[in-house]
């Protein structure tokens, strides 16, 4: 017995790098869910529909910024939409842009309501919020646009 573990161990160690690993930050972004792939701009109602079901986690809610996704344009009647917000903790320090998942109900294709899902706590511990983002085949990183800013062009 003695003399098969040096044998057992050369053979775990050899096989270290057998496993495939997985990044947790995708390095492109996630289309969002979307039965014709078709994606939209959120219009601005659709926005502060989304805000204020956001800030409700924010202490400081005048002083926040957010980066928005597109939007299906055939949405089902209760859908999932993630973004990312950057907000001032309480002593008056920005935190860095952080993903959040809501989920929402539309109407005739339009955004009527929204419902906080999950904020990440900071920008550093995301994997959660981003988790719950690619169950549902969305990314909160595929940004387009900021608050009245255009940040970057998505496909």
């Amino acid at each position: 017995m003695v003399r098969k573990l040096p044998l057992l161990a050369i053979l775990l160690l050899t096989c270290t790098g057998c496993y495939p690993q997985t990044a947790t930050l995708p390095g492109v972004g996630i289309p969002a869910r979307s039965p014709d792939g078709e994606l939209r701009r959120l219009s601005d109602e659709e926005k502060a529909i989304i805000r204020r079901s956001v800030l409700v986690e924010t202490p400081d809610p005048a002083f926040a910024e957010f980066r928005w996704t597109r939007f299906s344009k055939s949405p089902a009647q209760t859908e999932y939409y993630c973004g990312q917000l950057n907000a001032q903790t309480a002593p008056g320090r920005w935190v860095g842009f952080r993903p959040f998942v809501v989920t929402v109900e539309t109407a005739n294709g339009d955004i009527r309501s929204a419902r906080l899902v999950e904020l990440s706590q900071d920008r550093l511990d995301v994997a959660g919020v981003v988790s719950k983002c690619r169950e549902n085949g969305l990314d909160a990183f595929a940004t387009i646009e900021g608050d009245g800013k255009s940040v970057q062009n998505v496909k």
